[in-house]
């Protein structure tokens, strides 16, 4: 059967082209070293028992051999036992009962011990057979796992076939539905396919059925056919070159089998490039929509109150008394800049995804940035009272100041939008090794931990929590981006009683020496 992966044992059967006269003339040659063994032992040795003399030949013969030699042996050894040794001698009469028993007994051992010494050398043969099957299965289930990509796994699949079964071996596969079948690998370099061998590949590919060399109906094919995969899911057919009529039952098995691993392995990344591609695709969609609906909301909105701040000046500038023309100013002043933070974070998001991002380092006192993130903090949010804790003494940072202190401020804003009024924001700054931590400690209601590891993607909204309300998804993005270019990170954790930690943490270089 075509599908039939494991054959099973067989008895002993000559290598293809040995002559089945040398192994009866070795049968006679075993069988006369016997008796001459025998003649010795009988003159010099006084040996009582000579049956076991010939019983040896006959045992090393059947270990060797086929069971039809192994039991010419036994009879070979039993008229030489009987005609040399058996009284009368010299003749195959046998004038005593107890040496009839005796000779027919030995007839009867020496070919019950040919049969078990046969197929005891015949299941040596396919131990050893279904060893180095395995070793191949094995190591080409090697090669197939360090593979990445239909390609790889398809000239990892040709040279371990080539390897194991020492035949050139060549794959075929489509480019396309529609598209014929063409040569994606050899191994080592396979001689070119006749139009008979592309053929019986392809009849091969749509039946999932081995083809060539007298199978499928196409006698003239050069190759053996062996399809990758079934016939649900084509991946293919392997064209192996085999000397003479085609493989044995034995590389016949084998073949088919790499064939099936070396299939699994190119669904398995068929469906593994397919479910990458739709990830992609809905990361990308996501990621759009998210950047409409950020640009649409964080523009409009600050355009819409300065549109009408400036309307309304411009309708009726001199009807409003100088307090309020003041503060329909500063309203304009404070989405301006609001504005122009948005499209900061933006630019600064450009720069990051496209390796842009350029570090001025230089030594800095992790206290002044700590202070100068706080203070741009309570410039922007007066009311929002902060709490801070520094080092006693003095930390130096080797860092670019200024992006560090906005990073910083990406995420005091983002405590800032989500504390209660009445709970301050407190910033821990410690060392802890060879690390600075920054801690920015809120007590909202706090993130799920199933968000956390996604709050630093890009246009991500908590959909729940404490960042469900405000924020374009940008702040916490360009703050990983940051400390993670001067080889920092950036985690969010539980806090006691409520809320959430954002630790950044930050390389601790040596301390510049000092200069006279």
């Amino acid at each position: 059967m075509a599908d039939r992966l494991i054959d099973p044992p067989r008895a002993r059967r000559p290598a293809p082209g040995r002559p089945v006269l040398r192994e009866y003339a070795l049968a006679t040659l075993a069988a006369l070293l016997a008796l001459a063994l025998a003649a010795v032992a009988d003159r010099y040795l006084s040996v009582a028992n000579l049956s076991l003399v010939f019983l040896t030949a006959v045992l090393a013969v059947a270990v060797r051999t086929r069971m039809t030699v192994a039991v010419y042996t036994a009879v070979l050894c039993f008229l030489g036992y009987n005609f040399f040794f058996t009284p009368p001698r010299h003749t195959l009469m046998i004038a005593d009962v107890d040496d009839v028993m005796a000779v027919s007994l030995f007839l009867v051992v020496a070919l019950v011990c040919s049969r078990l010494a046969t197929r005891l050398a015949s299941q040596v043969e396919s131990l050893r057979a279904a060893q180095a099957r395995s070793r191949a299965l094995l190591q080409l289930g090697q090669r197939l796992a360090g593979s990445l990509g239909m390609p790889a796994i398809r000239q990892a699949g040709a040279d371990a076939m080539a390897q194991a079964l020492e035949v050139k071996v060549s794959i075929l596969a489509r480019e396309g539905d529609d598209a014929p079948l063409q040569v994606v690998a050899t191994a080592p370099e396979a001689q070119a396919l006749e139009p008979e061998d592309l053929a019986a590949a392809d009849w091969s590919e749509r039946h999932a059925r081995p083809a060539g060399r007298g199978e499928g109906g196409l006698p003239d094919a050069a190759c053996w056919m062996a399809p990758l995969g079934d016939a649900g899911h084509r991946a293919g057919v392997a064209a192996l070159h085999f000397d003479g009529a085609g493989p044995d039952a034995d590389r016949r098995g084998l073949a088919l089998a790499m064939a099936r691993d070396i299939g699994l392995a190119l669904e398995r990344a068929r469906l593994a490039a397919a479910l990458e591609e739709a990830r992609v695709q809905g990361e990308t969609e996501r990621l759009r929509n998210a950047l409409l609906a950020s640009v649409s909301h964080d523009l409009r909105s600050p355009l819409s109150a300065m549109i009408g701040a400036a309307g309304t000046l411009a309708s009726y500038e001199e009807q409003l008394p100088r307090g309020e023309r003041r503060e329909l100013m500063q309203a304009i002043l404070e989405e301006g800049q609001r504005l122009d933070r948005y499209i900061q974070n933006l630019l600064d998001m450009t720069r990051l995804g496209h390796g842009g991002l350029t570090l001025r380092r230089d030594w800095v006192d992790a206290g002044e940035i700590v202070a100068g993130a706080v203070e741009r903090l309570r410039r922007l949010h007066p009311a929002q009272r902060v709490e801070t804790v520094l080092p006693r003494d003095t930390v130096l940072l080797y860092v670019h100041p200024a992006l560090i202190e906005q990073a910083l401020f990406n995420v005091l804003e983002n405590a800032a939008h989500v504390s209660p009024a009445t709970a301050p924001v407190r910033v821990v700054a410690g060392v802890a090794g060879e690390q600075l931590e920054i801690e920015v400690i809120d007590r909202g209601p706090g993130i799920p931990e199933a968000e956390r590891a996604r709050i630093f993607d890009m246009f991500h909204s908590v959909s729940r929590g404490d960042r469900a309300v405000k924020g374009t998804g940008l702040g916490l993005s360009i703050c990983r981006g940051m400390v993670g270019a001067h080889g920092g990170s950036v985690a969010a954790l539980s806090a006691e009683g409520g809320g959430t930690i954002l630790r950044i943490t930050l390389p601790l270089p040596p301390a510049p020496e000092a200069t006279a």
